[in-house]
């Protein structure tokens, strides 16, 4: 993945050719891969959308889905969102209709590796606290937007977290 050989004629302004040749070779990427990709971030709160740009040498089209990341570390577990594929046009990667939260981490998968890139920007449109009451769980949820939440519980599985009916829904 690190090499990159390119061919040109010598005079000026000649056109470059690129070959990339491990892009069929899936054992040859793991954790170095993301290494070489930039990533730019325009989730934007006020659109309630989330956007990530790829950057690579070669061309790459991982698939894209969101995850929920425990804590704001970046060692921290993110856990996967059923049904939650971006769409992707020339390495630009969009989900419409989510309310931007620095723990709402898109998770890139390419062959055999896997990245996760979070929102950059520290700010909320949404908050949730959890507290316990009795045999109770109870969200406080609070919203600067129009907002739909969704929430269920889920029962550990594994490193994942299944949810299970029913599921709950608020609009503020």
């Amino acid at each position: 993945p690190a090499l990159l050989p390119q061919a040109s004629y010598s005079h000026h302004d000649s056109p470059r050719s690129k070959h990339c040749p491990f892009h069929d070779r899936p054992d040859a990427y793991g954790p170095e891969l993301w290494s070489s990709v930039r990533f730019h971030d325009y989730s934007t709160s006020s659109k309630d959308q989330m956007v990530m740009v790829l950057n690579a040498s070669c061309p790459l089209h991982p698939r894209a889905t969101l995850c929920w990341r425990e804590a704001a570390d970046e060692a921290a577990p993110c856990h996967d969102i059923p049904n939650s594929t971006a769409s992707e046009d020339e390495q630009v990667y969009i989900l419409d209709k989510v309310d931007v939260h620095p723990q709402l981490c898109f998770r890139f998968s390419y062959k055999n590796s896997s990245h996760v890139e979070c929102p950059h920007q520290p700010e909320t449109a949404w908050n949730v606290s959890v507290s316990v009451w009795g045999l109770q769980l109870r969200l406080h949820l609070t919203s600067h937007i129009p907002a739909a939440f969704s929430a269920a519980l889920c029962q550990r599985q594994g490193g994942q977290c299944e949810p299970e009916a029913p599921l709950y829904t608020v609009t503020q």
